[in-house]
């Protein structure tokens, strides 16, 4: 399907290459006029006054023809213009539309980023909360320290996924492959040393529940 731009620069062309062909046929007759002026005028040589009155005439009809095609080039150019900038619209249009889907769902993202880190946040704390009320019922490990410190260990390491430069904005010595800790495996780890600890003071069908 030929579009708007291709009609118009296929119309362009078209003017372009008659005024060239024009301009050709204009640069012959000037040519021919110079050889046979003098003789027409001055020698009186009939055949080169009819001829020079015929050149003069298509001379005319070449100037008449030139003008237009000039004109007719104006508004070719004026409507390539149009239809450039109607495309460049349609296309900023449709870049607009794609910013709009984009940006509702960097809002979402975002969105979604606040309440995650607020969830985690608020996880980690009530898990403190639960440890101190572990503690003060008889079961010491793990201690709040050690807590504090593989908790702190598993947060850094869920910022040192962001990008580089952004961890760089963190103020805090990065953790080697070694040291990154998650909060999965650590709670399996405690929560099983926890009921480890209690395992002894439970009834018998309570034994397998703490396990």
């Amino acid at each position: 399907m030929t579009t708007e731009i291709e009609k118009a620069e296929r119309d362009l062309t078209n003017l372009e290459e008659q005024r060239g062909t024009l301009f050709s046929r204009a640069k012959l007759l000037s040519k021919e006029r110079d050889q046979i002026a003098f003789a027409a005028l001055t020698a009186g040589d009939k055949k080169a006054k009819d001829r020079l009155r015929e050149i003069n005439l298509e001379d005319i009809n070449l100037t008449a023809n030139i003008a237009s095609v000039e004109a007719a080039l104006v508004v070719a150019r004026a409507n390539l213009n149009t239809a450039k900038a109607a495309e460049a619209s349609a296309a900023d249009i449709e870049k607009a539309k794609q910013i709009a889907a984009l940006n509702a769902k960097l809002k979402e993202e975002l969105d979604n980023a606040d309440d995650a880190l607020s969830d985690a946040i608020g996880s980690v704390l009530s898990a403190r909360t639960l440890l101190q009320n572990i503690h003060a019922l008889g079961a010491p490990s793990p201690t709040d320290q050690l807590f504090r410190i593989n908790a702190v260990a598993a947060i850094k390491s869920a910022l040192q996924k962001l990008p580089q430069p952004w961890i760089n904005d963190f103020e805090f010595s990065r953790l080697a492959p070694s040291q990154k800790k998650e909060f999965k495996p650590l709670a399996t780890a405690w929560c099983g040393s926890i009921a480890n600890q209690i395992v002894h003071r439970l009834p018998a069908d309570k034994k397998e529940k703490a396990a």
